[in-house]
This record gives structure tokens, sequence and C-alpha cells, in this order.
């Protein structure tokens, strides 16, 4: 299976303010990991709040401007799940972030991304992110929060619906995908 990148920055805009903004985000996860390992809580809360905000303007403008492509259909959600996989490496190493909620965010998006990939593959088109995602992230990144801050009280009800959100968009992930799939097979 080879993905063919070109097509993708064939269609549509690619150089858009959204796009950068997605862009720019995967900069912001590499100074988030780099503040967080070296406890600047400070500057890895501004650091976080900019990419949150990124987050969200970058989808704004890519629908206000009719700058939607299927570059930023790839980038915002690989923006977003290599900053939150990055700020948990982090808290894991410098605020005991448990190792097996790491393993089961960054094994969820994996797993996502590798179906997005297999759906891009046979479809050639790329499927936004939604809803339970987007909870699912903001869940998390309330988790990541709680770490950061050191708020031990938190800390064992935001892990419980961590994997509450983790497991619920997981299903809805899989569920979409075979959709897709069966529905891409039959016609």
């Amino acid at each position: 299976m080879t993905l063919n990148i070109n097509k993708f920055l064939q269609n549509g805009p690619v150089w858009t303010y959204s796009n950068l903004l997605s862009l720019s985000r995967l900069f912001l996860g590499i100074l988030l990991f780099y503040s967080i390992s070296h406890k600047q809580t400070h500057v890895s809360i501004s650091l976080a709040i900019v990419a949150v905000i990124s987050d969200f303007a970058d989808g704004y403008l890519a629908r206000k401007r009719n700058e939607i492509s299927e570059l930023g259909k790839i980038l915002d959600p690989l923006a977003d799940k290599i900053t939150v996989a990055l700020g948990a490496i982090a808290l894991y190493k410098v605020y005991s972030l448990p190792l097996w909620i790491v393993i089961l965010i960054i094994g969820r998006d994996i797993l996502i991304l590798a179906g997005s990939v297999i759906l891009i593959e046979r479809l050639q088109n790329v499927v936004a992110s939604e809803l339970p995602g987007k909870i699912a992230v903001t869940i998390i990144a309330m988790l990541l929060l709680t770490y950061l801050l050191e708020w031990h009280l938190l800390k064992p009800y935001l892990l419980i619906f961590t994997v509450l959100a983790i497991f619920i968009s997981f299903i809805f992930y899989v569920l979409r995908f075979l959709k897709i799939f069966v529905k891409y097979e039959n016609g």
C-alpha cells in the first residue's frame, strides 16, 4: 500500500491560513514537550492555550475563507495527535502521568490514523474528524492539564473519563470506517 500524497497537495489550496495554523501546531507540540520536560508550567500552559486556539481557528478559517482542502483534513488531526502525544510523553517523564494512559492515548491515535490511511488509499479521499473525537481530545487535554498543574484530587476522575472518551470515540471511528468501507466495497 502506497499513499500518494501528491494527490492531496494538488486537490484544493495548500498554502492557506488554516493549513499554516495546523503546521504551526506541530511546532507548538515540540515547544510544549520541551517546556513540560523542563517544568516551565506557565510557558507550557500558554503554549497549550495557543495550540487549542489554533485548533479552533484553523477549522473556522477553513470554513469562513472557503479554504477547506484535502491536505488540511490530514494536517489538522495529525497536528492534534502529535501535539497531544508529545505532551503526554513529557507528562509521563516529569509529572508521573501513568504509562498505561499514555499508551492508550497514543495507541488510539495510531489506530485511527492507520484506519484513515487505509480509507485514503481505497477511496482516494480524506475523512474529516468528528465530534466524538473532538470531545475525546478535549477530555484528554483536561487530564493532561490536571497532571501539569498537579491537581491530585481531579486525576482519578479524569483518568476514568479519559478511558471512557477514548473507548467511545474509538468505537465510533471503527464503526464509521467500517460503514464507509462497506459502502465503498458494495458500490
